[in-house]
C-alpha cells in the first residue's frame, strides 16, 4: 500500500513538472521569449590584431625609440602635440607603413625650433604647437 501510494505522488509531481515545464515554453511566458542567450562580450576580439610585418616593424621601432632613446633626453623635449613618435605612430597605424613613414618624414622636417604658430599650427596653452595627423599637408 504504501509503495502504491509513493508511486502515485511521484506519477503525479512529475505530471505537474512536465505540465509546468511545458507551459512556460507553449504558451510564451515571458521566460520563454527572450530567444537566445547572447554570447558574452570578450574584450580581446575588440583588439585590432596587426598583421602586416612591415607595420609592426616600424610600429616596434617607434616603440623602441619612445621607451629608452627619447627617455635618455629628459621628458617633454618635442615642440609639437602630439610628440614626433606619437604622431609617426598613429600616421603608421592610421594610413599604413608607406603613407605613414612619408607624414613621419613630413613633420619630422618641420620639426625645428624656429617654427612658430600660424595659421598652420595652434599655440595651446603648454606652448606647444597642435599639429594632428588629420592635418597633415600631404592630404591637400
Amino acid at each position: 500500500m504504501a509503495f502504491r501510494f509513493a508511486l502515485a505522488c511521484m506519477i503525479f509531481i512529475l505530471s505537474i513538472f512536465f505540465l509546468l515545464g511545458s507551459t512556460h515554453s507553449v504558451y510564451g511566458l515571458s521566460t520563454a521569449m527572450k530567444g537566445p542567450e547572447k554570447e558574452m562580450h570578450n574584450p580581446r576580439l575588440d583588439l585590432d590584431i596587426e598583421t602586416s610585418s612591415i607595420k609592426i616593424i616600424f610600429l616596434g621601432a617607434i616603440k623602441f625609440y619612445q621607451k629608452t632613446i627619447s627617455r635618455s633626453g629628459g621628458t617633454d623635449r618635442c615642440g609639437f602635440y602630439p610628440s614626433c613618435s606619437a604622431y609617426g605612430s598613429s600616421a603608421i597605424k592610421g594610413q599604413g607603413p608607406v603613407i605613414g613613414i612619408m607624414m613621419t618624414a613630413d613633420r619630422l622636417t618641420r620639426c625645428n625650433i624656429w617654427k612658430k604658430p600660424g595659421a598652420d599650427y595652434t599655440l595651446l596653452p603648454n606652448n606647444k604647437l597642435y599639429d594632428p595627423v588629420s592635418k597633415n599637408l600631404l592630404f591637400e
